[in-house]
């Protein structure tokens, strides 16, 4: 690895040393404020969670990515009313959790423009960033003391706040050395559950040291919550390990994400166990139910690393193809499969113990998406509304879903998590 412990060496493009654009506030006055701004029946409102600092989020948080130049919505889409009157939906809908990062520029600065243009209490609403990540390759990946302590205090300046609810090590494996982990995270887990924590690798390190800093500021109130964020499971679950070994805590939140999807289930079938029972992580998030736009008609953006690999490139359009003959889209069965619940129970000397849901994160570029989103999850989530026939229905396209990513040889397969590029650039 040439460029991972001198990465101090390399200013990348939304490194917290760059200055910041300047980006109007909102006028909110000026705002439309319609029909569609607004839920459309009890149906969209999502089951309410305490007005307080505790570990306890809605089961549905916003995902901010699409507050980002480039990443899923258009440079027009960001800088027009669209973000404001997204997030102003998503609290109407009792959706009061945000989960962003420098990564996602300007995401940070949108969002705060809205939450400071929306005047919501600050107590009634839950802010998540990153720390670490500032560009696409591993160079641009900085987890010093220094950059981590900037990097927070420029996000609590951006979103005018003066605690952040979670902040995340963001994709944390992109400083490990070669290979990355390929293939099915399952057959990994024995390995990592009796991986030897006593000596954490030079890079490892870092992450550790990382930790702390977030730790320090933790206990100087400026986080409340602790936690790594990443794609790969085999090293979401190492960091944990030695984070609780090191430390005798566990980390507070673990997000993964592309790994609860009809095409790989591999947290919910082994590592959400591990995380919660083995490195005592307090809460695990899950985001991605659609792995970034692969498991959908369209097939996700053209910088999707799944493109990469033709094996399941073509089993995610013959799925498309599948679902189709079943009258439905590749989007819904896969948003209806990730978006059933799925809970962290932690085993006690006694016994079972405490059981909490998995929030999902989710992403939407506009009002009808936030709409979608909240009609599915409660159709799915609210008993009032659940049709058993037809969800009946649904497992079954589920199920045959889930079989052609099996006889096609992808079904739990995840890809090399930073690619050889990446580790290059």
């Amino acid at each position: 690895m040439s460029s991972t412990l001198d990465a101090s060496s390399h200013l990348s493009k939304y490194h917290p040393d760059r200055p910041d654009p300047v980006i109007p506030p909102f006028d909110v006055a000026n705002i439309p404020d319609e029909e569609i701004d607004h839920p459309s029946g009890n149906l969209e409102l999502l089951p309410k969670s305490p007005n307080e600092k505790r570990m306890v989020y809605p089961p549905l948080i916003l995902g901010c990515s699409t507050f980002g130049y480039g990443i899923y919505a258009d440079d027009d889409n960001v800088k027009s009313s669209i973000p404001l009157r997204v997030v102003r939906l998503a609290m109407r809908c009792g959706m009061n959790a945000f989960d962003t990062s420098p990564w996602y520029h300007p995401s940070e600065i949108v969002l705060g423009n809205a939450l400071r243009a929306l005047s919501y209490p600050r107590g009634s609403y839950h802010l998540i960033t990153k720390v670490g990540k500032y560009g696409p390759n591993s160079r641009d990946h900085h987890f010093d003391p220094e950059t981590v302590t900037k990097s927070v205090e420029k996000s609590l300046k951006r979103m005018g706040t003066d605690y952040l609810d979670v902040v995340y090590l963001h994709d944390l494996e992109y400083i490990l050395p070669p290979p990355s982990h390929i293939g099915n995270p399952l057959l990994s887990l024995p390995s990592i559950l009796s991986s030897d924590l006593s000596s954490p690798t030079p890079e490892e390190t870092i992450l550790l040291n990382a930790i702390a800093t977030l730790r320090t500021l933790q206990k100087e109130g400026k986080i409340i919550h602790v936690g790594i964020a990443g794609y790969p499971l085999p090293v979401l679950l190492r960091i944990a390990l030695l984070a609780k070994q090191s430390t005798g805590k566990g980390l507070d939140v673990v997000q993964s994400y592309g790994h609860q999807t009809i095409q790989n289930d591999s947290l919910s079938a082994g590592y959400l166990d591990a995380l919660t029972n083995e490195a005592g992580v307090g809460q695990v998030v899950s985001a991605a139910p659609l792995s970034m736009g692969i498991l959908t008609t369209h097939g996700g953006p053209a910088w999707h690393p799944g493109r990469a690999y033709d094996k399941l490139w073509q089993a995610t359009r013959s799925a498309v193809k599948l679902c189709q003959e079943e009258g439905t889209t590749l989007e819904d069965v896969s948003l209806t499969y990730g978006y059933r619940p799925i809970y962290q129970t932690q085993t006690t000397n006694g016994g079972i113990g405490q059981k909490k849901r998995v929030p999902i994160v989710v992403g939407c570029t506009d009002l009808d998406q936030l709409h979608s989103t909240l009609q599915k999850w409660g159709k799915l989530n609210n008993e009032r509304f659940v049709d058993q026939e037809k969800d009946a229905k649904s497992k079954e396209v589920e199920g045959k879903v889930a079989k052609l990513f099996e006889d096609q040889g992808v079904r739990g397969w995840s890809w090399a998590c930073p690619s050889d590029e990446q580790r290059s650039g």
